[in-house]
């Protein structure tokens, strides 16, 4: 009788071990899985996130891109009207002198002008330096190529004038439209550049992708570069 109580005693107790053993097992399991979950929650959430900012970066280049575009294109073709309307009136010094037709052209020619200075000034607030300063040049060529018409007519409205200040009105004429083209000349470049880069980093950030989790910013091409130079 007290073999047989203690043999089940024995069992009973080696069966409550058993169980609690397993289920301590099987509780650190699933605690280490559920950590192991965690952590990959985490890492996916830090890739996520990263994603997010390299197409918030994207974006945001394109549209500075596009907002510098349509700034440069606006400085283009108010410089461009700014030269037609001042050509315009330049062709009234070969003709007889008539107020009205100066007033007008004159008037014209003045807003073209004006409307040159504010695409310009538009180009100060998009960048970069080289291009802002390029724009600024090229607005106040246009505007001291309208001077020497605006002078000679005026004079003109006041009498006949001589040869010679013919031959200076000329010359003024061509040194300040030959300026106007240089300005000209050197904007377009400069811009182009500028725009190129911009949707250059752009690109980049699209073909970089998402760095690994622990990986830096730009740690991917640095190891890869470290990797080029051990090789060679």
């Amino acid at each position: 009788m007290d073999s047989t109580w203690m043999t089940t005693a024995v069992a009973v107790g080696g069966t409550l071990l058993g169980s609690g053993l397993t289920a301590l097992v099987a509780a650190r399991t699933e605690r280490r899985k559920d950590e192991s979950l965690r952590r990959q929650q985490l890492r996916q959430e830090a890739v996520d996130d990263r994603t997010r900012r390299r197409d918030l970066r994207v974006e945001h280049r394109k549209w500075r891109r596009d907002s510098r575009q349509a700034a440069y294109q606006n400085l283009m073709d108010a410089a461009h009207e700014a030269h037609g309307a001042i050509w315009q009136l330049a062709r009234l010094t070969s003709d007889p002198y008539d107020r009205p037709r100066y007033d007008t052209r004159r008037g014209i020619a003045i807003d073209a002008v004006r409307a040159t200075r504010q695409a310009a000034h538009r180009v100060q607030l998009e960048g970069p330096t080289p291009v802002a300063q390029a724009a600024l040049d090229w607005a106040e060529a246009v505007d001291r190529h309208i001077h020497p018409p605006v002078e000679y007519l005026r004079a003109l409205g006041e009498g006949p004038l001589s040869d010679e200040r013919k031959d200076r009105y000329r010359s003024a004429a061509a040194e300040t439209g030959l300026l106007v083209e240089a300005m000209r000349r050197r904007f377009v470049p400069l811009a182009r550049e500028a725009l190129d880069e911009v949707m250059g980093e752009a690109a980049d950030d699209t073909t970089a992708g998402p760095a690994a989790p622990g990986v830096p910013a730009g740690g991917r091409a640095a190891r890869t570069s470290g990797m080029r130079d051990s090789e060679t």
